[in-house]
Formats: structure tokens, C-alpha cells, sequence
């Protein structure tokens, strides 16, 4: 993986991730317009997960439209993770 894209990577995946559960759970514990602001939030975290996972891909040497695969969360990351490298044979030691 490019180096260049590790830092928006990990900021896409640690945001989103962490935006997805605080919203879930503001949207699922509270009622009327803080269920409500816990969806946007939930939504907003989606947001960032897949412009991370899309990083992530771009990385690798892919098209960064199978950062898609960040609607499915950690299944699609999983999948990220074990598509091959493209950019492995370009580095020198």
C-alpha cells in the first residue's frame, strides 16, 4: 500500500467507525430529535467509512469505487484487506 494513503485511511475507517456506533446508539436509545440526530450521525460515519475504505483501495492500486464495500462495514473491509497489492512489486528496499 502507498504510503500517501495510510494517513486518509486510517482516518476515513477510525472516524467512521466510531461515528457509526455513537450514532446507532443515540439513535436507538433516545426518542424524537436525538434518535433523529443519531441517524444523521450514523449516516455521516457511513459517509467516512466508505471514502476510507476507498482510500484504502486507491492504496492498494485499485479503483477507488470498491470502497463500496464499506457499506458492509467490517465484511467489506475484510475483503479490502485480501485484495492483492498492485504497488508491492513497485517498491524499492
Amino acid at each position: 500500500m502507498l504510503s500517501e494513503y495510510k494517513r486518509t485511511t486510517n482516518i476515513g475507517i477510525g472516524v467512521g467507525f466510531v461515528l457509526v456506533l455513537i450514532g446507532k446508539y443515540l439513535a436507538l436509545s433516545q426518542a424524537g430529535s436525538a434518535g433523529a440526530l443519531g441517524w444523521v450521525i450514523a449516516l455521516t460515519g457511513v459517509g467516512f467509512f466508505v471514502w476510507g475504505s476507498s482510500q484504502y483501495a486507491k492504496g492498494k492500486g485499485h479503483s477507488p469505487y470498491w470502497g463500496i464495500l464499506g457499506l458492509f462495514y467490517i465484511l467489506g473491509f475484510v475483503i479490502l484487506f485480501f485484495l492483492p497489492d498492485r504497488h508491492k512489486a513497485t517498491r524499492v528496499p
